[in-house]
């Protein structure tokens, strides 16, 4: 017998938990301890940062007032953003390993835990939706870890998901290498579009993504879906990028 027909078993069980066979085979790591088992163990999972007001209650960048500077001087498209941590430690250590690391395994524990925030803080939303990933990128990487979050949080809170609600319209460069907000807001204009055929008129949108920076790519989204006639976009990512007072 094959050595992959005497896998079929182990790929089988892995599938039904959303795993790839690899991940079967070799277990996952905490991104916090090194402890195998989960990306995120129960011990580290007590010690992520979590993320609590002050913070502008349109992005959730870190303020003392009611709106940062930048949604004081420029409106967004998104109606907010809400996370359950900040982007530091375990969870931008396990962030990193979902997006970069090609460690897949990760999505379904961080999908949980946007799942349990979801529930503990409702969201408008009668449609979910990743932010979606171009096709040349989507081949190199293998999937959109939004994509993996989203349907994971959509199956949870029992909402409808939508994976191809939008597309990217070019390549845009990777955001992770840009400093500035401008630069970012610039890369990705009109880079996004509601695909053909799909109606969103007066529909309340939960866009998922795995880390909201400077909003860009969350602003660009939700300008396509507003355009096409969403009432309202709320943005659902695992952590937020300038969270928190400096030196904190």
């Amino acid at each position: 017998m094959s050595l992959m027909r005497r896998l079929a078993p182990v790929r089988g069980l892995a599938e039904q938990a959303g795993r790839t066979l690899l991940d079967a085979l070799y277990p996952l790591e905490c991104a916090g301890c090194g402890g195998s088992g989960k990306i995120i163990c129960d011990r580290c999972a007590q010690d992520l940062p979590c993320l609590v007001p002050p913070y502008c209650r349109v992005c959730a960048a870190y303020t003392e007032f009611e709106l940062c500077q930048a949604c004081a001087q420029s409106g967004r498209q998104f109606d907010g953003v809400r996370a359950p941590y900040r982007y530091e430690g375990s969870i931008r250590q396990a962030i990193l390993a979902l997006k970069y690391g090609g460690i897949k395994a990760a999505a379904p524990q961080l999908g949980d835990m946007l799942a349990d925030y979801l529930e503990a803080n409702p969201l408008p939303g009668n449609l979910v939706a990743p932010v979606p990933m171009h096709t040349s990128r989507r081949r190199e990487r293998g999937y959109n870890q939004a994509e993996l979050l989203a349907r994971r949080v959509a199956g949870r809170c029992d909402i409808p998901y939508h994976a191809g609600l939008l597309a990217r319209t070019r390549r845009v460069d990777p955001q992770a290498g840009m400093t500035s907000a401008a630069s970012r807001a610039t890369n990705v204009a009109d880079s996004v579009v509601v695909s053909p055929d799909n109606e969103v008129s007066g529909r309340q949108v939960i866009l998922v993504d795995d880390v909201a920076t400077t909003g860009s790519t969350l602003n660009a989204c939700s300008a396509a879906l507003k355009e096409a006639g969403a009432a309202t976009v709320w943005c659902l990512t695992i952590a937020v990028v300038g969270s928190h007072r400096t030196g904190e």
